[in-house]
């Protein structure tokens, strides 16, 4: 049963501007997606910035108590975007007996993600 939507869409050029400072990026991406988007275009970073805040929206969570970074996007073998959710977001996750589940799309300019939150 689906428990909760979200959606986020913004701007490229505010994340890139954002990443420029080092504890920006500390606090919102783990290691992996940083290393993901070290190889990949600016776009990315933000496509994955969206995609934690649809999930939080999703979980009906915020970003209250924990870190951007505990929300990780990590991508299957086809490409396809999956959430694992860590620390304090993964306990709560786990006392709502949620999964997340997120679709990311973006341009030069902009970046767009939608999550659902299945009940299981």
């Amino acid at each position: 049963m689906i428990a909760g939507i979200g959606a986020d869409v913004l701007e490229t050029a505010r994340i890139v501007k954002s990443m420029r400072s080092g504890r920006f990026c500390e606090k919102v991406f783990a290691a992996e997606e940083m290393d993901y988007c070290s190889r990949r275009p600016a776009e990315t970073a933000a496509g994955l910035f969206a995609a934690k805040e649809a999930c939080v929206k999703a979980a009906g969570t915020g970003f209250i108590g924990f870190w951007p970074r505990d929300v990780v996007i990590s991508h299957d073998a086809l490409g396809k975007p999956v959430v694992n959710p860590r620390g304090v977001f993964k306990d709560l996750c786990d006392k709502k007996h949620i999964r997340l589940f997120v679709s990311i799309s973006h341009t030069k300019e902009l970046a767009i993600a939608v999550a659902a939150a299945e009940e299981e």
